[in-house]
């Protein structure tokens, strides 16, 4: 028991360190390759519409990986998880080279912008639901939302250092940065080859040769309103990320584009640490149960973004960031620790697909809905959001808790 316990000790390291190394990767994405698009030719509308029809492939592949990983183990899915964020970070970065350098037209940059993310969307699309997937299967219902807030402190923490890197390795290239965090994600799929155990539960089902497929659907009735919840938060968060560098640009007068570089990135940093004093120290020390979490997340979320909507100077709009960041903080082990709870052993990882695929709604709808509003007024997706989040609050007050909470009350 004591050697099991270790081992899975081990793997959670394993998990959050990986799940790091691709919040770096993706926090990178959005203060370095959202302010390279007019750079590169590429207007506002433009890269939010080849980015959500590429992020379609998260969608589908969420859910396949989540579902594969019921059957074959989460340990197989994580790495394929990370190699593939290797490979699309790879090949994003090659793309950008090729727009700086002015070697391609517009279309064919916009192709590549496209092939790019929707080959890094088919494949690190499966880290978050193994990663899940391996949280669910080693923790017990009472620890079921310390255990997702690991998950989103290792996301949070990513976020911080993901901009650290790349202001500090910008001296080497304003590239440099994303071609160090692939290396990071090849070393990370490195070492779960070497290290990650695979969960008792994964071991039985494969001695026993119990391979069926899981039957869960996206339509089942316990997982909807969690779904309908991550993908509102989503669809406003990634429209936040797609418009804030314009925004901090327009709104603030900040034109030097390292300049935005370090405003956008302290923007993500004061999000992140909050999530990560709440998730990875607070959370960890006190348990907070998810039906709570649930409930307090997006009225957090809504007094964010109207902060942020009304912010005056940058100071004001990082005090909403902030918010956002306790919002979110409660909102990883309370939306998917409360899912979770509802499902059976054998539908984890194909309930944790399904949720990213929720999240991904974000992924696709975001992009345009955020540029799109932003091209009417710079403020309105802020505003839009907020509102959005006032009705999601009250719709969360109607969902019923899981039946081990129940049993409590």
């Amino acid at each position: 028991m004591t050697d099991t316990k270790t081992a899975y000790n081990y793997g959670k390291f394993i998990l959050s360190s990986g799940i790091i190394i691709f919040a770096i990767g993706q926090s990178l994405l959005f203060i370095i390759v959202a302010p390279l698009a007019r750079k590169i030719g590429v207007n506002e509308l433009q890269f939010g519409v080849v980015f959500s029809l590429a992020n379609i492939s998260l969608i589908f592949a969420g859910p396949f990986w989540g579902k594969k990983s019921d059957v074959i183990g989460r340990k197989p899915v994580f790495i394929i998880g990370l190699f593939g964020s290797a490979i699309g970070s790879l090949a994003m970065a090659g793309t950008l080279s090729i727009g700086l350098k002015g070697a391609i037209s517009t279309m064919g940059l916009l192709g590549l912008l496209f092939t790019s993310r929707f080959i890094y969307g088919l494949t690190a699309s499966s880290i978050y639901p193994s990663a899940s997937g391996y949280i669910a299967d080693i923790t017990d219902w009472q620890n079921r939302g310390k255990g997702m807030a690991l998950i989103g402190s290792a996301n949070a923490i990513g976020s911080i250092l993901g901009p650290a890197i790349g202001g500090g390795l910008a001296f080497m290239g304003i590239l440099f940065p994303i071609y160090a965090a692939a290396g990071l994600s090849l070393i990370g799929a490195l070492v779960a080859i070497f290290w990650l155990v695979e969960p008792e539960h994964h071991k039985i089902r494969q001695q026993n040769k119990d391979t069926s497929k899981p039957t869960l659907k996206f339509t089942d009735p316990r997982l909807r309103p969690y779904m309908i919840m991550w993908a509102t938060f989503f669809i406003i968060f990634i429209s936040l990320n797609f418009v804030t560098a314009f925004y901090i640009q327009d709104k603030f007068g900040i034109t030097e584009l390292t300049a935005i570089f370090r405003a956008a990135s302290i923007m993500l940093v004061c999000m992140a640490a909050v999530i990560t004093l709440i998730q990875g120290v607070l959370f960890q020390i006190i348990r907070i149960s998810p039906q709570l979490l649930l409930r307090i997340c997006a009225p957090v979320f809504a007094i964010g973004l109207f902060i942020m909507a009304l912010a005056p100077n940058l100071i004001v709009l990082g005090t909403g960031f902030a918010i956002l960041g306790g919002a979110f903080a409660c909102a990883t082990p309370g939306i998917n620790g409360c899912a979770s709870l509802k499902m059976e052993p054998h539908e984890q990882g194909a309930a944790a697909g399904y949720l990213a695929a929720a999240n991904t709604s974000g992924a696709i709808l975001g992009p345009v809905v955020g540029t799109s509003l932003y091209n009417l007024q710079p403020n309105a997706p802020m505003l839009a959001g907020g509102v959005l989040m006032i009705i999601i609050s009250i719709y969360a007050f109607k969902i019923p808790a899981p039946k081990q909470y129940q049993a409590k009350q």
